[in-house]
């Protein structure tokens, strides 16, 4: 996956990559994806490959699995169940394609983690929330280095945004343990748009934080602490509630500067989807 260069941004694609993330479970047609995005299918595909470093075959082949993989790491499904939800015909389809990323079948996979709870899950609530359109940042690697980058390419880039009471977003897509391949795990540092503050903004990336339902948990701390909450959230939420995993990805909204959360103590409220 290739880091967001602002001089090439794509909106098309950028709404074509959306697509893909929450929907994995349609039929996602080059043809389908390339009307979306309003080019030709052969130019689609040219464009995408050149936009994100992967076909469209290899990425969404690879989400699939991923996502297979997040379901059965933190929430122990039935791998039919979780074949389906990720947009395998079957099993078989699934296992080679499994096989393919992790080297064992989904079942092997599944065995290596059993519960052995710790810790209770954080008190939270349960939010409908609108769709968020957001200036965005996105910067591809080992997080430690991608998280901090974002930001700094957010302090140097978007020097236009208004700098008083901005409100600060954040998107981790991927699970280290999960997506292999460190150059593939994709952080993106946002900016809440705000119509009366930027409506004269039109040469910035955006894009849209699918709204709906989510479970919001608060958090006070470092960031090391808080990578630790995240962890605990993910490890017990979904075995204790009544929640499947969403295919949507999770979002933080950062009540201080994202100077706080990098250098010092945020307050934050971590966003999980739920269906």
């Amino acid at each position: 996956m290739k880091s967001l260069n602002l001089s090439s941004y794509n909106l098309y694609i950028e709404k074509v990559l959306d697509e893909i993330e929450c929907n994995l479970d349609h039929n996602l047609s080059i043809e389908k994806l390339a009307s979306l995005a309003g080019y030709s299918p052969f130019h689609f595909q040219r464009l995408f490959k050149d936009y994100v470093g992967e076909s469209v075959h290899q990425y969404i082949k690879r989400l699939r699995v991923e996502k297979t993989a997040l379901m059965l790491k933190y929430q122990y499904n039935n791998i039919t169940d979780s074949a389906i939800r990720t947009g395998f015909n079957n099993n078989i389809s699934l296992t080679r394609a499994f096989k393919s990323i992790y080297n064992c079948s989904p079942k092997e996979y599944k065995d290596q983690f059993r519960l052995n709870k710790k810790f209770d899950t954080p008190s939270f609530e349960v939010v409908n929330i609108d769709d968020l359109k957001v200036f965005f940042v996105r910067v591809c690697g080992d997080y430690n280095y991608s998280e901090k980058a974002s930001w700094m390419e957010v302090e140097n880039k978007f020097e236009q945004l208004s700098q008083n009471n901005l409100q600060y977003i954040s998107i981790c897509y991927n699970e280290p343990s999960i997506t292999l391949d460190k150059t593939n795990l994709r952080y993106e540092a946002c900016i809440l748009y705000e119509k009366n503050k930027h409506s004269h903004i039109s040469d910035l990336p955006v894009k849209i934080i699918r709204g709906g339902k989510y479970a919001k948990f608060s958090f006070s701390g470092t960031l090391d602490e808080f990578d630790n909450f995240f962890n605990i959230v993910f490890d017990t939420f979904y075995h204790d509630k009544n929640y499947q995993i969403s295919l949507k990805p999770s979002f933080q909204f950062h009540h201080n500067s994202y100077k706080d959360l990098l250098f010092g103590t945020t307050t934050t409220d971590l966003f999980i989807p739920i269906d």
